[in-house]
C-alpha cells in the first residue's frame, strides 16, 4: 500500500469509529456524575431529597422511566446518579422550520420543592439571540415553566401552565420543541415564497435560519460535555441535509454565501465529504455579471468571496 492509501485508510478508520460511537448513543442515559460545565452544578441542593426512598427521589425515578420509554428520537436526555436533581437535554429542531437540523442544549434543575413548582431550565445560547422565547442569557420563556392556570398564546394557542399532578419534564421538552422552536413564531405558511418578497417575515425567517447555522459552528468547536460524541456524529450524518437545505434558502446575499462556506469547511473538518456541495457556487462564480444580480438587487460577489475562502 502506498503512502496516499495508507493515509486514506487511517481516515476511513477514524470515520468508522465516529459513526460507530454515534450509533450506540442512547436517547436516555444515566451517568454517574454531571459535567463541570452544567449551569446548575453549584446549586445549593437539599441532600435529603437525594436519598434513595425519599418522595423527591421516587418522583425523579418516575421521570427517568417516562423519558426512557417515551422520548422521541429527536430529543436526547442525560441524567446523573450522584445528582438526581440535574439533567441535560438536547433537542433537534423540527423539520420545515428555520430551526431544522439544529441542536439546542438545555440544562435542567429540579428544585428542592419539585414537583410543587416547575423545573428550572437554562438554554445554551452560545450568545445567539435566536428568537424571543430563547434569551441569549439562557432564560426560556414558556408558560409550562410557570405555575397557575392555562393561558392562551398567539404562537401556540392554549397552553397549560405547570400542574404538579399532570406536568413532567417530558412535557416541558416536547413543548419547547413544538412551540418555541416553531415556524409559526415567524410565518404561518413556512418559508416558501418568502425570499422573493424580501418582507419582514422573510427577514425574521432568515435571522432564525442563519443563527441556527452559526450555532452549529460554535457547538462543533465547543460541544457541551457528555455530548461530544453525539455532536460529532450527528453533524457527520446530517451535513448533507443541512447544506442542501441552506442552499435552497440562500437569497443571494454575501452574508448567506459566507455562512454556507463556513458550514462547508466545518463539516469537512468534522469528517464529512462535502466537496460536491461546493460545485454549485463554484459554477456560479463564472456566470456573466448580469446574472449575478438577483431580483432584489443583491450583487453576488461570488468570485471574490470564493477566492478569499479558497486562498
Amino acid at each position: 500500500m502506498d503512502e496516499a492509501n495508507k493515509s486514506y485508510g487511517e481516515i476511513e478508520e477514524i470515520l468508522d469509529d465516529v459513526e460507530q460511537r454515534f450509533k450506540q448513543i442512547k436517547k436516555f442515559d444515566l451517568l454517574p456524575h454531571p459535567p463541570y460545565d452544567h449551569h446548575f452544578l453549584t446549586y445549593d441542593r437539599n441532600f435529603k431529597n437525594l436519598v434513595s426512598g425519599s418522595t423527591f427521589h421516587q418522583r425523579i425515578e418516575n421521570e427517568w422511566l417516562s423519558l426512557e420509554n417515551k422520548l422521541p428520537s429527536s430529543i436526547l436526555v442525560r441524567s446523573y446518579e450522584k445528582r438526581i436533581d440535574l439533567m441535560r437535554a438536547v433537542i433537534v429542531g423540527p423539520p420545515d422550520t428555520p430551526y431544522a437540523h439544529g441542536l439546542y442544549f438545555f440544562d435542567i434543575l429540579f428544585p428542592r420543592n419539585y414537583p410543587n413548582c416547575p423545573p428550572r431550565i437554562h438554554y445554551h445560547s452560545y450568545d445567539l439571540d435566536l428568537n424571543s422565547y430563547l434569551d441569549p442569557k439562557g432564560k426560556v420563556f414558556l408558560s409550562l415553566l410557570e405555575y397557575g392556570n392555562s393561558v392562551t398564546n398567539w404562537y401556540c394557542g392554549v397552553q397549560d401552565k405547570w400542574n404538579l399532578q399532570k406536568s413532567d419534564i417530558l412535557q416541558v421538552l416536547t413543548a419547547i420543541q413544538t412551540s418555541v422552536l416553531s415556524a409559526n413564531l415567524l410565518n404561518p405558511g413556512g418559508g416558501e415564497g418568502l425570499r422573493e418578497s424580501n418582507n419582514l417575515e422573510w427577514l425574521k425567517y432568515k435571522k432564525a435560519l442563519t443563527l441556527t447555522c452559526k450555532g452549529m459552528l460554535y457547538m462543533l468547536r465547543e460541544p457541551p460535555l457528555n455530548l461530544q460524541d453525539f455532536v460529532e456524529g450527528y453533524f457527520r450524518t446530517r451535513a448533507h441535509y443541512i447544506l442542501l437545505n441552506f442552499r435552497k434558502q440562500m437569497d443571494g446575499s454575501d452574508v448567506m454565501l459566507k455562512l454556507f462556506l463556513e458550514l462547508y469547511r466545518a463539516f469537512e473538518q468534522n469528517g464529512t465529504y462535502c466537496k460536491h456541495h461546493l460545485s454549485g457556487v463554484l459554477q456560479e462564480a463564472h456566470l456573466p455579471e448580469e446574472e449575478k444580480t438577483n431580483k432584489k438587487g443583491f450583487v453576488k460577489n461570488v468570485a471574490t468571496i470564493l477566492n478569499d475562502f479558497l486562498s
